[in-house]
């Protein structure tokens, strides 16, 4: 990785109370759509200097984004299990990677900066890219990260011009963390999730960190971490249809704790899935609103209890299937709407737990599990049974 931002949560927040009831991201630009495109079977093949800002690429092919190459005829998707997919190919050791077949895909985005940033810093998001990616502003070079299935952001500040800039991305196959990306399911490459830009306040909640701290009796507290980047005052307010509870605070740069206590809420599981909403206000020291962020809180408490699993102090009864981001149009892209009609579909069936086999979903998998009150088992991108059989390999 190389000026990759650090991770945080992926809360929401808006500029106003209007917006955010509204469900209006107003600090975000989509850049999801048509970009300009060229393939290449390796590295050594690919265009060298496309990145420059006077290098011309408005000819190009189109390509949509977010997509898989191999959707959009570059490339064939390949199906995969225990061993890795140049197998058969090119021989090369761990942390090495293919030279004579590893597809590279180059994209290019002309943009203006939209108005609403305009005043603010410009952060770009690639919340998924299969499987590894390079990143130039204008032909500044802005970074690198590896890792499909985590997001990848950037600072494009320093780089922005007036007027038209030119975003350039290389998007390789294969790379040495595809070594640790070996599972069993079909391969693609290419920017496949939403890719944005965002802004943020002079006083932000970078990271949100929110745990239900219920005691013996399955009673009391809720408590806040929050990371911010400067001094000011925040509003917490969590609330349902019968109760509001708000209380104020002061933030200081850096880390917040904050405790609320809540007494006696009503608790979430799958067969009940009962969210509070949380509101906080954030203003600067003069009291001027910065943004309002939003989210929900599920009141529950996870146990082992002789070596049984327990939610809320009762046994859990797993009705759970394993689960992979797919559509049969456009492979592991996939729309919100499809997995709501996943969730209502196992719903429907009686399942009331998913295994994300075997990555982190797109955030709005997770979201739609609080709602509709689905138990998930999250797996990390983590998969090397390709290095098992250390013989056929010949590492000895």
């Amino acid at each position: 990785m190389e000026n990759r931002l650090p991770a945080h949560s992926d809360h929401a927040f808006y500029r106003s109370e209007e917006s955010a009831a509204a469900n209006d991201a107003d600090f975000k630009v989509s850049l999801n759509g048509v970009w300009k495109f060229s393939y290449a079977k390796n590295i050594a093949s690919a265009i060298e200097g496309f990145e420059k800002a006077d290098y011309d690429c408005k000819t190009w092919d189109d390509i949509r984004v977010p997509a898989h190459i191999q959707m959009e005829g570059y490339d064939t998707p390949q199906y995969a299990n225990t061993q890795y997919p140049w197998d058969g190919r090119q021989a090369v050791l761990p942390g090495e990677i293919p030279e004579e077949f590893n597809p590279v895909g180059s994209y290019v985005k002309y943009f203006e900066v939209p108005k609403n940033m305009e005043e603010g810093p410009v952060f770009i998001s690639f919340q998924g890219v299969e499987s590894g990616m390079a990143l130039w502003l204008n032909g500044h070079y802005v970074g690198y990260s590896e890792d499909s299935f985590t997001p990848s952001e950037f600072d494009l500040t320093p780089y922005l011009v007036k007027g038209i800039n030119k975003l350039a991305v290389q998007v390789y196959k294969w790379t040495a963390g595809s070594w640790c990306e070996d599972q069993d399911f079909f391969r693609f490459s290419g920017i496949y999730r939403e890719v944005y830009f965002y802004t943020i306040p002079k006083v932000h909640i970078c990271d949100l960190k929110l745990k239900t701290i219920l005691d013996q009796d399955y009673k009391d507290a809720v408590q806040l971490d929050l990371e911010t980047n400067a001094d000011g005052k925040a509003e917490v307010c969590l609330s349902d249809d019968d109760v509001e509870m708000v209380m104020s605070v002061a933030l200081e740069e850096g880390h917040n704790h904050i405790e609320m206590p809540v007494k006696e809420p009503f608790l979430w599981s799958a067969e009940d899935p009962y969210l509070y909403d949380l509101t906080i206000r954030v203003q600067n020291k003069a009291g001027v609103l910065q943004e309002v962020v939003k989210e929900h809180v599920g009141f529950r408490k996870f146990e082992m209890k002789n070596q049984m699993m327990h939610i809320n102090g009762k046994r859990i009864a797993f009705y759970g299937v394993n689960r992979h981001e797919f559509s049969a149009d456009s492979g592991r892209c996939i729309t919100e709407k499809e997995i709501l009609k996943d969730i209502i579909t196992m719903k429907q069936h009686n399942i009331n737990a998913i295994r994300t086999c075997h990555y982190p979903n797109q955030s709005a998998l997770y979201r739609l599990c609080d709602a509709y009150g689905i138990y998930v088992i999250d797996e990390t991108n983590l998969e090397t049974h390709g290095t098992w059989n250390a013989h056929q390999m010949g590492l000895v």
